[in-house]
């Protein structure tokens, strides 16, 4: 399928190129249009249609949209103008909805339909995950989608229940629905305040290491979790240390018949994963050379099948269930009544706020930065794979609004499905509006379906879940990284060891500050060198920003070297050192701190007889130390340096220090 988008959108890029060359040619003359090429060439791309392409026209469509300024107001950033733009950035439908069409509503119908499909099953799965009943996920699953239509930046992303959040839910509400639902309004809140004063950048707090770690872990729980339901054992723990101790003292408890069901709804999971793999491989090659043929169909419907294995399942498993029923006796744990219809808009579940307000905000924190996290990475993902820009402000608001909203119509937190969007993208989204046919899906199954939900069976959800996130665990990439950066599977391990342990809001908690700690160890002890250049002559070579962490640690080096001989022969009130050099040229930054270090450094050697020389220090940080009244001599290169400190004279320390001082800018 990115193969017929990638040449859909290289054939709108060359026909908008030839409909240019034609206009120009057209012109009176040569001369003239050597001299309004640049501007004439501006003026058509400011009035041209984007591309239309799965892939480019979306990126112009969001990022595309400058206007002429406007002469009457200075420098045109009029108040109307203001208001405009503010109101194009906050709700981007406004920028892409204009120009929407037939060609890419049917793409959005095919993918957001494909989705519904997908959704359906993962929401009553992932209900049951959160200890809520099974019809709160359908209710989470059509809000967001809905909201992010408006707000949301990025044509792949579809909003609902994850695993993730919803494993973090049934630990911080119980099986409350109330406070699973206030969750959903605070930490919509919370999404909101820093999306709106655009505070993106908290996403980048967390490392790589640490955010796969986190994933692996959280994917091993929640499937641990899910064991109980696949093996038919009631009262089965969800927290990990709790699933060790029952696999030791309830297996006695397993029913065969459940267990039966879902290891064999696992296995029909697993073959048409890998049908759908298949025929997405055979699909790419009969594009590439054969053209669209027969085969190409038959291998595109394949393609389908695989990708609604959910769905199959769960409808083979429930007529399965549905046709040994006898006298009100069943072999498999069922999900039961669900309630039809649509859930009304009510404010009476925020009366637990009067009750749990203090738990309801340090909760809500804790899921709106992990919601962040999962939603923020996968836009970003989807965003560079598509090739087309979002705005990571803009999308915490966008979460955050589809959590407020979805609050008043009892749903519990959601952010971005890895899942569903890469079903989104791979079958061929083209705008956000895709994921109204999904909301429209989920609201007639509402409306029309839910009594044949009565006898899905548990075992089948379970195996949904389980083989939903099996592909998130990932031991490859700290083998990797390890190869490379010992420091980074360090940091996988402690953030899967405290995530597996303490649970996902405490470990990722204990990951983000050991995450911190490391960047502050790493400014403490900055990577310095200590050369013995001869005749006196040391070198410190410093790899970093100098600043108030790390100026200290770089001093007690450069007075190590300062007392260098001295220590040698016994601390003997002589030293051979005549000038010290540091190498500034990896300098970063210089805070008042490290302005302060070198006075002291000039003093010490001043007092000791040392000359102090530096190389490549840049000119803006040599007239804040002379404001402080330090004055170094400063050279461009190491070897200059050397150089002009070996001919330095201790019994003339000043006289010489003030011949060879050179302000380099």
């Amino acid at each position: 399928m990115s193969e017929i988008q990638g040449a859909g959108g290289d054939a709108g890029v060359a026909g908008y190129t030839d409909l240019t060359a034609a206009e120009e040619e057209e012109r009176e003359s040569p001369q003239e249009q050597a001299l309004n090429a640049g501007e004439e060439q501006e003026e058509k791309e400011a009035a041209a249609p984007p591309p239309d392409s799965p892939e480019t026209g979306y990126t112009d469509l969001i990022a595309g949209d400058d206007e002429p300024e406007d002469d009457s107001c200075p420098g045109g950033l009029c108040q109307k103008r203001l208001f405009k733009d503010y109101g194009k950035k906050r709700l981007p439908v406004v920028t892409w909805g204009p120009n929407y069409d037939m060609d890419k509503g049917k793409g959005d119908l095919i993918a957001g339909s494909t989705v519904g499909l997908m959704v359906i099953p993962q929401g009553l799965a992932y209900a049951i995950t959160a200890s809520l009943p099974p019809v709160y996920g359908l209710y989470a699953s059509y809000v967001g989608v809905f909201t992010y239509i408006f707000f949301g930046t990025s044509k792949d992303v579809t909003v609902g229940p994850t695993s993730i959040l919803s494993s973090l839910v049934a630990s911080t509400a119980e099986g409350d629905i109330y406070y699973s639902i206030c969750l959903s309004f605070v930490a919509g809140i919370y999404m909101l305040v820093l999306g709106m004063l655009e505070f993106g950048w908290v996403m980048w707090l967390i490392s790589y290491p640490t955010i796969t770690g986190f994933t692996s872990a959280a994917a091993i729980r929640i499937a641990a979790g899910e064991l109980g339901d696949l093996f038919g054992i009631p009262d089965w723990d969800s927290d990990f240390i709790d699933v060790v101790y029952d696999c030791f003292t309830k297996y006695n408890q397993i029913r065969w018949t459940d267990t039966v069901l879902g290891l064999t709804s696992l296995l029909v999971l697993l073959l048409l994963w890998l049908l759908q793999q298949l025929a997405a491989k055979k699909v790419s090659e009969e594009i590439q050379f054969y053209g669209f043929t027969y085969r190409y169909y038959i291998w595109r419907c394949l393609w389908y099948v695989g990708l609604m294995r959910n769905i199959i399942v769960v409808v083979i498993a429930s007529v399965v269930a549905y046709l040994v029923y006898v006298n009100d006796t069943y072999p498999f744990y069922i999900v039961g009544y669900i309630q039809p219809g649509l859930p009304g808009f009510s404010f009476s579940v925020f009366s637990t706020f009067k009750y749990k307000w203090t738990s309801l905000l340090l909760d809500g924190l804790i899921i709106a930065l992990i919601g962040l996290l999962e939603g923020l990475v996968i836009a970003q993902s989807f965003s560079k794979k598509n090739k087309y820009e979002i705005n990571q402000s803009q999308e915490m608001v966008a979460l955050g609004m589809c959590n407020i909203l979805g609050s008043f119509l009892w749903s519990y937190p959601v952010t971005g499905s890895f899942s569903r969007s890469s079903v989104n993208s791979e079958s061929g989204v083209r705008t956000p509006f895709g994921g109204f046919w999904t909301g429209l899906l989920v609201i007639l199954c509402l409306l029309f379906l839910t009594k044949l939900f009565y006898y899905i069976p548990m075992a089948t959800l379970a195996a949904v879940i389980i083989f939903a996130v099996i592909f998130m665990i990932n031991f490859c990439i700290p083998v990797r990284m390890w190869k490379s950066r010992k420091m980074g599977t360090v940091c996988w391990v402690v953030s899967f060891t405290a995530v597996l342990l303490l649970g996902v809001e405490w470990g990722i908690c204990v990951a983000v500050v050991f995450d911190l700690l490391l960047v502050v160890a790493a400014n403490l002890y900055p990577t310095t060198h200590v050369h013995d250049m001869g005749d006196g002559v040391i070198l410190v070579e410093v790899d970093s920003g100098v600043n108030y962490l790390s100026v200290n640690f770089i001093r007690n080096k450069v007075e190590e070297a300062l007392y260098w001989e001295r220590k040698r022969f016994l601390f003997s009130s002589s030293t051979s050192v005549s000038a010290i050099i540091i190498d500034c040229r990896k300098l970063s930054e210089f805070d008042m701190s490290a302005l302060e270090g070198f006075r002291c450094l000039s003093e010490d050697c001043k007092h000791e007889e040392v000359c102090l020389l530096t190389v490549g220090l840049p000119y803006n940080y040599q007239e804040d130390l002379e404001n402080l009244g330090v004055v170094l001599p400063n050279f461009s290169t190491t070897d200059e340096a050397v150089l002009s400190a070996k001919r330095v004279n201790t019994t003339s320390y000043l006289e010489t220090c003030d011949v060879t001082d050179s302000k380099q800018p």
